[in-house]
């Protein structure tokens, strides 16, 4: 057993002093952890609902603290098991979520311990949880105290992603490539954009201080005020992960053709295919998040068909195409980077509870594809299920299609993400030495018949 304190590296700005008449960022991210635990909705909704009207600041900060309290959650919930049991009552969840947001400050996050534990007490009285303060106290002074006991031949990231994402990377990847998948997915992502003229993207890159990726991606430091970039109001790029990026750009013709980008919200797809000149028609079920789509169109002054339905239950009629797009809904593993709620909404039930629904979108784009169109099936997930496996189970099921495999030309001379297959596989280790990128599954298939 050893003793473990807060690493540099993990350390964020503090917070300044909240005026009264604002919300605390600490109560907001209270409730969040709090919804988060029902698995419906996102990270990102929630600090949308929770942060909107907040100073910056104090956005900055609510994100921060979820952020690093999400990433770090089983080091915190490990250092608290040896001082805290939860009550059996209504108020544990709400107390454990207090106390972890308490730890996060004081090791990880760049407060002072006074600052941290004084405020945590002040959450917990705020929160209604009064007869819980003295405990409080009691646990993160001890933790400032003594620190904490370490279990020997236990590393981090084994705490941190839970064992049965671990144990899943690990059957599907190997002991070695699941742990550096574990380990860049705690990491932070860069800041990547899609560049609306292609042939414009190393000008964007040197205006930005950034770089172009082999797949043509503008990547910048990560931490920026996206609407004071250069470009944004003109509309000469958007923000779109590198891996996201490349599914749009596999389709053998685009100009004049016309593609479905099934379950496109919010758009980034839709928007690379009309500015190839693609006839685009973006598909999707919520109303909420095809008004993005609108917005990001417009701001880039691009023009799509926009649909608001269910993909996998489209009309009869509904016209046929030269080629779809289905990024299919998933677990959305290979995002951790990004969504850290990953690691406390997901788990293999629920993962399991979207095969059918991937299933069924397959066999939706089949009925919308003219004989000799390309089908693209992507995934942001790591589960080989969410990927490989359904492709092979299409393929199984349609004799007519076949693969069409993609090369490294098409990805700019990088090759380490294609599979035996054809496909693409990339993992969060992969583009270390620019910053790492999303996990992601892609398949190109063609419609022979």
């Amino acid at each position: 057993m050893t003793e473990r304190r807060a690493r540099p590296g993990n350390r964020h700005a503090p917070h300044h002093s909240q005026p009264a008449d604002l919300p605390d960022p600490r109560m907001l991210a209270l409730k969040t952890l709090q919804e988060l635990r029902g698995g419906e909705v996102t990270l990102d909704e929630l600090l949308s609902k929770h942060g909107f009207g907040l100073p910056s600041l104090d956005r900055n900060f609510l994100r921060q603290l979820l952020g690093t309290t999400l990433r770090h959650l089983g080091e915190i919930d490990a250092m608290l098991a040896p001082r805290y049991h939860p009550p059996q009552d209504r108020t544990a969840a709400r107390l454990t979520n207090i106390l972890r947001l308490g730890v996060a400050q004081l090791f990880f996050m760049d407060t002072a311990d006074h600052g941290a534990v004084d405020s945590t007490v002040n959450l917990a009285r705020d929160a209604g949880l009064h007869r819980y303060t003295k405990l409080i106290n009691a646990v993160l002074r001890g933790l400032q105290r003594d620190g904490f006991e370490w279990p020997e031949n236990v590393e981090d990231w084994q705490l941190n992603v839970p064992a049965w994402l671990r144990g899943s990377w690990k059957k599907a990847y190997g002991a070695d490539v699941a742990q550096g998948i574990a380990q860049a997915s705690l990491g932070y992502a860069m800041l990547d954009l899609s560049i609306k003229d292609p042939a414009e993207a190393a000008e964007w890159a040197e205006k930005m201080d950034g770089i172009v990726l082999p797949t043509g991606t503008v990547r910048l430091e990560g931490g920026r005020r996206i609407r004071n970039l250069p470009g944004y109001k003109d509309g000469k790029w958007w923000v779109q992960d590198a891996a996201a990026s490349i599914p749009a750009k596999l389709f053998s013709a685009h100009k004049g053709k016309t593609i479905y980008d099934l379950c496109a919200a919010p758009g980034g797809k839709t928007m690379q295919l009309a500015a190839f000149g693609a006839q685009a028609i973006a598909v999707d079920k919520s109303e909420g998040r095809l008004k993005r789509v609108y917005e990001n169109l417009e701001r880039v002054e691009l023009g799509a068909a926009v649909v608001i339905g269910d993909a996998t239950d489209l009309a009869p009629d509904t016209p046929r195409a030269d080629a779809v797009l289905l990024d299919a809904p998933c677990s959305a593993t290979g995002t951790i980077r990004r969504h850290p709620d990953i690691l406390l909404r997901q788990n293999d039930k629920l993962m399991r509870s979207l095969l059918p629904i991937q299933t069924k979108l397959l066999n939706q784009a089949d009925k919308l594809l003219n004989v000799g169109g390309e089908l693209i099936y992507c995934t942001c997930s790591l589960q080989p299920e969410e990927g490989e496996h359904q492709v092979k189970s299409f393929l199984a099921d349609h004799p007519n299609y076949e693969r069409k495999p993609i090369t490294a030309d098409e990805l700019g001379g990088w090759s380490e993400a294609i599979n035996d297959a054809g496909e693409l596989r990339i993992l969060p280790l992969h583009m270390q030495e620019y910053g790492g990128i999303d996990g992601f599954f892609c398949a190109r298939l063609v419609k022979k018949s």
